[in-house]
């Protein structure tokens, strides 16, 4: 083939990577992300041969030497140097489904830089992608202001950056575009925008407001034009001045009120997790300052590190696998010589950035002349919106995409007015060798998508299957069905092994739904994929908690036969012991080595793990519901101060039988606010006593909640049919209840 057709084959492949954005597969684990980023792979990897023939083919077609190039491989050669030397190498490589963003894949988007520089050699080349690239931002724009802030993205954080890079796509474009012309940028743009706030990410703001703060620095120190200069500073001074004002009143209400503006404050919840977070990766550093815990390994440090005051700021997403700072993130997990290798592409950018400006005089001049530096001002806007978010937040498919296409078009701007290269002297394939390296490197390619793209479909979509089923009540269908996804093999087994763990650490039952002699090896099959989730890092907090939750619940099935109740009570203990040595201050770790001991009948263990929770934050309420739970079972009075204690403060962990014998009390004492919280919990923990909806009806009647009444009253019918009568009846007198006295008689 020709070199055009080469080419033209790489870029269609590259147009078309820009539609895995909209890819989402609802018959997959994690679809946002396992939908686009395996399509991805795929096709990049089907167009690698192309690649291969065209610059050996093609000497004039090699990628020309760039400072930029060199950053992604040194980067990709620190990475994957860490994650030989880190705790997990296959979370390192491989990634986990949840993300993907292991130094595989990351290999990919490296692939898809490759593909640009060497395929896009003409500004019209360059024009018609960031133009498609738009497009389909504008299409899940409109997707996204018509549905759900995460639109086919998935994570509101991914949607903000996503616009970030094609709002200055479309910017370039319009530098590039005639008037008559421009109406559908524009267009884009408003759309963009409207998507962009919607997905309200505060990173992404506090990145596009630097952007334009630096854009406006620039013009007022490059243009040409006096009154430009001037009107440049004048705006800048005003803006930083209105900025330091606007949040001077940070606590008037108005301020808190703006859903914008409040999340902007360094005071919300979820920075202070953050902060909490960034705190622990610095005291960490010290312990694997070169080469850190390998990539994409932050967990552990998180855990190690885990301070238990996260939980005065949030109570679920307790768990970080990224420090949500991106240099944080590299820095612990890559060790300094990723970081430095990872700041060394944007080193590389800003040189041939500014040996650019340069080449086109360094000024600004007036009208189409101005336009090549004006572009490249937005070019340093844009790797600056993408920097400065990339501090609350990390990278994904969606950024890695817009990164390389950033980077790719400034190595075309930086080489577009050298002259071609001569050809060089090397050696050429003729027609045979031509068909040989096609066919050996599809072999190769079709080999790797096999066994690392489709395989990985294959068992995520059984995995789906089990989960289905098992959700169905058809739980014997479910197992096999994750039989036959782990049997496959695959590299990112992993996530799909923790659903099943999950289901059964939520589910304890579950196995009694399966014929007797299904139970056994049901139970065998649970435990082994805890054990090899364990292989990956024993060190792994999370999963030696899993472990132990799942080796206590299997022990119970074992109730009757001592020796092998005893052995797995026993890996259970070892278990969240382990846990615990891995994130010593992560509470909820204390309550399941509670409950260990509790099965095991040690119950002065259980009052110490317990104890040991309350003292490591006071303020966190399951801890009280907890001890109330225990101090009932062992019949001490003091249960009913702590079961009061986790009522007051909305708690949710005390059991059912701790909650009934609470609403006597109540009754008794005729605390009806405690005893409407007691009938609340327990309607949440799914009881099926008509009664008990019957008593939450009277009660939300009392307190004035009639819709919630009413709700309550329809449970009680649902669940019972002979209560319809009497719900038909309190529905129709309800409505002239004004007074809010319960209709209902004792």
């Amino acid at each position: 083939m020709s070199a055009k057709s080469y080419q033209r084959i790489l870029q269609f492949g590259v147009f078309a990577s820009l539609g895995v954005i909209f890819l989402l597969f609802g018959n997959l684990l994690f679809p946002y992300i396992s939908s686009k980023q395996l399509v991805f792979n795929i096709l990049m990897e089907l167009l690698l041969p192309f690649w291969l023939v065209l610059i050996w083919k093609f000497p004039e077609f090699r990628p020309q030497k760039s400072w930029i190039t060199w950053g992604l491989i040194a980067y990709l050669a620190a990475i994957l140097l860490s994650s030989f030397t880190g705790v997990d190498f296959n979370l390192s490589f491989w990634g986990d489904v949840e993300r993907l963003l292991g130094v595989f894949h990351v290999f990919h988007f490296f692939l898809l830089y490759l593909y640009l520089i060497t395929a896009f050699r003409r500004r019209e080349d360059w024009y018609w992608l960031l133009s498609a690239s738009v497009l389909v931002a504008a299409v899940e724009a409109i997707i996204i202001i018509r549905g759900e802030a995460i639109g086919t993205i998935g994570n509101t954080a991914y949607v903000s950056g996503y616009m970030l890079f094609n709002l200055y796509f479309a910017v370039i474009l319009l530098l590039r575009t005639a008037g008559k012309w421009q109406w559908p940028f524009y267009v884009a743009i408003v759309l963009m925008l409207m998507a962009f706030f919607k997905a309200d990410t505060s990173g992404a703001i506090i990145g596009l407001a630097g952007s334009l703060a630096l854009l406006l620095f620039l013009f007022g120190l490059l243009a040409t034009k006096k009154r430009v200069r001037r009107w440049s500073w004048l705006i800048l001074v005003v803006v930083i001045v209105g900025v330091v004002a606007l949040f001077s009143q940070y606590q008037q209400p108005w301020f808190q009120a703006n859903p914008i503006l409040h999340d902007l404050s360094f005071n919300k919840n979820t920075f202070q997790t953050r902060r909490l977070s960034w705190e622990g990766a610095i005291r960490d550093f010290p312990l694997h300052p070169w080469l850190g815990t390998g990539f994409g390994n932050y967990a552990i440090i998180f855990d190690r590190q885990f301070d238990p005051s996260f939980f005065n700021y949030a109570l679920t997403e307790t768990y970080f696998d990224r420090a949500h700072n991106n240099l944080i993130d590299i820095a612990s997990t890559a060790g300094l010589v990723g970081l430095l290798a990872y700041l060394s592409i944007f080193v590389a950018a800003a040189w041939d950035w500014y040996r650019t400006l340069r080449q086109r005089g360094g000024r600004i001049l007036p009208g189409k002349d101005g336009v090549p530096v004006r572009e490249l001002l937005v070019i340093a806007a844009l790797l600056s919106a993408y920097f400065i978010q990339n501090l609350a937040i990390f990278d994904s498919l969606a950024t890695y995409m817009g990164l390389m296409i950033t980077l790719a078009y400034l190595v075309f701007s930086v080489q577009e007015k050298k002259e071609e290269e001569e050809a060089v002297t090397a050696f050429r394939l003729n027609a045979t060798q031509e068909a040989i390296v096609l066919i050996l490197s599809f072999i190769l390619v079709a080999t790797s998508i096999f066994c690392f793209s489709v395989r990985p479909w294959q068992m995520l979509h059984r995995v789906i299957v089990g989960y289905s089923h098992i959700a169905q009540d058809q739980v014997s269908s479910g197992f096999l069905a994750y039989r036959q996804a782990f049997a496959l093999g695959t590299p990112l087994d992993r996530d799909g092994r923790s659903t099943l763990i999950n289901i059964v650490i939520n589910n304890p039952t579950i196995f009694t739904k399966l014929p007797d002699e299904q139970v056994q090896p049901a139970l065998e099959f649970v435990a082994s994929l805890a054990e090899k989730n364990l292989e990956y890092n024993p060190d792994d907090s999370l999963a030696q908690m899993q472990a132990a939750q799942l080796y206590d619940i299997i022990s119970r099935y074992y109730s009757n036969e001592p020796a092998m109740f005893k052995n797995y009570s026993d890996k259970a203990l070892a278990a969240v012991e382990h846990s615990l040595a891995s994130s010593p201050r992560r509470i909820p770790i204390y309550f399941i080595w509670a409950q260990v001991q509790a099965n095991r009948g040690d119950w002065p263990a259980v009052e110490k793990a317990l104890k040991m929770a309350e003292s490591l934050n006071p303020n966190y309420i399951e801890t009280a519901c907890q001890l109330g739970n225990y101090y009932f079972l062992e019949e001490a009075d003091i249960y009913q101060a702590y079961v009061d204690r986790c009522l007051d403060k909305g708690g949710k962990s005390l059991m059912p039988n701790v909650l009934e014998k609470a609403v006597e009390n109540y009754l008794a004492k005729q605390d009806n606010v405690r005893l409407l919280s007691a009938y609340r919990l327990l309607a949440q923990k799914g009881s099926q006593d008509p009664l008990l909806y019957v008593n939450l009806a009277k009660a939300e009647l009392a307190a004035g909640n009639v819709q919630a009444a009413l709700q309550a009253a329809i449970q009680a019918a649902n669940i019972d049919s002979s209560l319809r009568p009497a719900v038909q009846t309190f529905l129709k007198e309800i409505s002239g209840n004004a007074s809010g006295t319960s209709v209902w008689q004792e």
